[in-house]
């Protein structure tokens, strides 16, 4: 079980490049330069805007080592508009260190984007996500809480917290969660899978059966409903 909400958490990330872009424009007139082939000093005109482009392009092509280069010469260029900005970009290499199993590096820069911008709930969620990459599941349940007090109506974020608090023992808390990832998304059938193994593992056979049901109807292939009601009625 704890090996498929683990795989369900990081199909939810794929999404968080898109969530953290900022939404301030950033300043004209910069003017255009080479693209950079290592991270050592940028050129004197240095056009971070394009090379933030560049660098997220890499990063959604999951060209990881382009993406660190290009985003740690941004950071470095002294360029780079301090705030909104400053935190995405500390947010997005992150996010490439993260993919590269850097997580150390991650957390760092991750850490980072949340001194600059408290309220960068996304920064928080994947900072969770690298936590339970390092089987530190206190610290993902604390980081995923973070983004959970600023955003409250995201299922993904508690559906991610459930997960650490199953590794942890924690089942009333993880069936919680669950129960609030549901509510936020009731025709999840991945969500109803665990949540019913959830409660077949916490006792409540039939809770279990009825929301294996529930997930079967949404998806007739949901593996973890299909599996848990025919264990739970076979004669």
């Amino acid at each position: 079980m704890k090996r498929l909400m683990i795989g369900i958490v990081c199909a939810a990330l794929s999404a968080s490049v898109a969530m953290a872009q900022p939404t301030t424009t950033p300043p004209a007139g910069q003017p255009a330069g080479a693209p950079p082939v290592s991270s050592g000093d940028p050129p004197t005109r240095y056009d971070w805007q394009g090379n933030h482009k560049k660098a997220l392009a890499a990063l959604k092509a999951r060209d990881y080592k382009t993406a660190i280069i290009l985003f740690t010469e941004i950071l470095n260029s002294g360029r780079l508009p301090k705030g909104e900005w400053t935190a995405t970009t500390y947010y997005l290499r992150g996010k490439a260190y993260r993919e590269t199993k850097q997580y150390k590096l991650a957390v760092d820069d991750y850490l980072a984007a949340i001194g600059i911008n408290p309220k960068m709930d996304v920064a928080y969620y994947e900072l969770g996500a690298t936590y339970q990459a390092m089987d530190q599941h206190a610290k993902a349940v604390e980081a995923f809480g973070s983004a959970i007090a600023i955003k409250s109506n995201n299922a993904d974020y508690y559906y991610a917290r459930c997960v650490s608090y199953s590794w942890l023992g924690n089942f009333k808390s993880a069936i919680s969660d669950c129960e609030a990832a549901v509510r936020l998304r009731p025709r999840d059938a991945d969500m109803l899978g665990a949540l019913g193994r959830l409660y077949e593992d916490s006792g409540q056979k039939q809770r279990a059966i009825d929301t294996y049901k529930l997930a079967l109807s949404i998806n007739p292939n949901q593996p973890e409903a299909r599996d848990g009601l025919a264990a739970l009625t076979k004669k």
